[in-house]
């Protein structure tokens, strides 16, 4: 029973230290534009879209092959949360206005 209890313990602390060390970087939409360009983050890191436009957006996250992860029409004043999760190049834009796009390197 002493072992489960260690192990356990050991298993929680090491999801908190993992939960801890992820980052959530917030990008903002503003006149039909992200606010960055370039972003480099580690595997587990969250970006937060906040549209602060007064239109809507549509973000799709295309991964080194090409194929577009569509997430959604997102209206003004709406946020979208997206994990990266796997090392890579990634390119974000917006389906509505192509204009708006940035890079996304992932470690």
């Amino acid at each position: 029973m002493r072992h489960l209890i260690i192990a356990v313990t050991g298993l929680c602390l090491t999801a908190s230290v993992c939960a801890w060390a992820a980052a959530k970087v917030e990008i903002d939409q503003v006149g039909q534009k992200f606010d960055k360009t370039n972003l480099s983050l580690k595997a587990g890191d969250q970006i937060r879209f906040l549209n602060r436009d007064d239109t809507s957006h549509n973000i799709n996250i295309i991964d080194a092959v090409d194929i577009a992860h569509d997430r959604g029409l997102q209206k003004p004043g709406e946020t979208i949360d997206v994990l990266f999760d796997k090392a890579g190049r990634f390119t974000v834009r917006c389906a509505i206005h192509p204009r708006m796009k940035m890079s996304v390197v992932v470690e």
